[in-house]
């Protein structure tokens, strides 16, 4: 069960992390073509959001394979 939660965890942070780069990339064509100012604060927030939340979900996934192996060797 903690290992389809972590795997859960992972994929929320991929589509989090896929979606605020396409609208970094949608923004910055956006931007780019009105020649307004192209940084946007919030959809580094967001991606960098998504990235550490995959990374969590993987750091719990390895956690979960540690513990799982450590009961198989006792």
């Amino acid at each position: 069960m903690r290992t389809t939660l972590a795997a859960v965890v992972i994929g929320l942070g991929l589509v989090v992390t896929v979606a605020a780069g396409v609208a970094l990339y949608n923004y910055g064509i956006l931007a780019d073509e009105t020649r307004i100012d192209g940084a946007n604060p919030m959809l580094w927030v967001l991606f960098l959001t998504g990235f550490l939340t995959a990374l969590v979900g993987a750091v719990r996934v390895a956690i979960v394979a540690a513990e799982r192996n450590g009961a198989r060797a006792r």
